[in-house]
């Protein structure tokens, strides 16, 4: 999903990320500093989305503080949440010979601790290596720093299974 085309602007996109997934009541310097983005760029779309009712922007004291309405809060997260599973779920798709499952924890609000769990099959280290980073650009895409990654092979996976381990049952359960 390409939410840049979608929403006719890569600006207004990275500050409906940011609200959601960094911070809310930040204001548009903040953004602007954040963001790496012209403060012009800034205020035209933080105007346009206050605009459409998608954010509130409390004008209160010495400065603003822009909040994503509460009314929207839970549709955008799940909306944007859709699409960072998507671009998971492509990148995984490069490594189709190699990723034998994978599963959505905490992040993607689902009942596990873990954010991604990663079965493979047949993958050295340095590739492993290699997907952590692409996995963790993937998420910084979305402003979140801070994800927690297993990787286990697919025989130590079945091996557990088969031995009820706690953690193997927890992600089953999280299904």
């Amino acid at each position: 999903m390409n939410l840049e085309k979608l929403f006719w602007s890569k600006t207004k996109v990275d500050i409906l990320k940011y609200l959601l997934f960094r911070r809310q009541g930040v204001s548009m310097r903040a953004l602007e500093s954040e963001l790496e983005r012209t403060f012009p760029a800034i205020k035209k779309q933080v105007d346009s989305l206050e605009e459409s009712g998608v954010i509130d922007i409390n004008k209160e004291n010495a400065g603003f503080s822009i909040t994503l309405s509460p009314d929207h809060y839970t549709l955008f997260r799940n909306f944007f949440l859709s699409a960072l599973k998507e671009e998971c779920t492509q990148l995984f798709s490069t490594y189709e010979v190699m990723i034998d499952k994978f599963f959505r924890g905490k992040k993607f609000w689902a009942p596990l601790e873990m954010d991604l769990v990663i079965i493979y099959q047949h993958m050295e280290k340095e590739q492993i290596e290699a997907l952590k980073q692409q996995i963790a650009e993937v998420f910084r895409g979305y402003f979140l720093e801070n994800i927690s990654l297993v990787f286990m092979s697919k025989e130590d996976w079945e091996k557990r299974y088969r031995l009820a381990d706690r953690f193997v049952l927890q992600v089953m359960r999280s299904l």
